[in-house]
């Protein structure tokens, strides 16, 4: 066999295998999300927002009833690959708790669920700004960003934290760009 047609075979064999996974992963992030395997978790995405936005002077987010937002709002207006991402990360979340700490998430410490939730950050944090701007696009955003992302708008938008977590004026004044705060102000609940 000469030379070329094996380079040639070798890059193909190799084109192949990349193809293939690609696919399997695509199709992975492209089915139909477990809407039912979410809507079971209810409990878990509660602890886990309580534990990114925990009670202090203000109420924390599973008093506020965030979760009550973001269960419908993932259901029903997050894309499938995202989705999917989301439900798989959930999956490894719990497999890593009971692995690591022979109980689930909600069982857990708080300091045990501060240290699950600083493992997946750093697991989702990517290498580059523009590796992650492709991953974003083509197979959805992470688990852990989707997560934050979703536990503060859902926060946000709940009364307790809209009155109570930010400051809240019914009807706002003229615009103003620049307002200095005073220390310990509350952010502006409407923007």
């Amino acid at each position: 066999m000469k030379r070329r047609k094996a380079i040639g075979r070798i890059l193909a064999a190799g084109g192949a295998v990349v193809l293939g996974f690609g696919s399997y992963e695509w199709y992975e992030l492209a089915k139909k999300p477990d809407i039912p395997y979410l809507l079971a978790k209810k409990e878990l995405l509660a602890d886990l927002a309580e534990t990114i936005i925990p009670v202090t002077q203000i109420p924390g987010a599973k008093e506020a009833g965030a979760v009550d937002f973001m269960v419908p709002i993932l259901a029903e207006c997050t894309e499938p690959k995202t989705l999917n991402r989301f439900i798989d990360g959930l999956r490894d979340l719990e497999s890593h708790t009971r692995s690591r700490y022979q109980r689930d998430f909600t069982q857990c410490t708080a300091n045990e669920k501060e240290e699950i939730l600083h493992y997946f950050e750093e697991e989702s944090r990517p290498v580059n700004r523009l590796v992650a701007k492709a991953k974003n696009k083509y197979l959805g955003r992470p688990f852990f960003e989707t997560l934050k992302w979703y536990t503060v708008e859902c926060y946000c938008i709940s009364e307790k934290g809209a009155t109570q977590g930010l400051t809240y004026i019914a009807v706002p004044g003229s615009y103003q760009a620049c307002i200095p705060l005073a220390p310990m102000q509350k952010a502006w609940a409407t923007k």
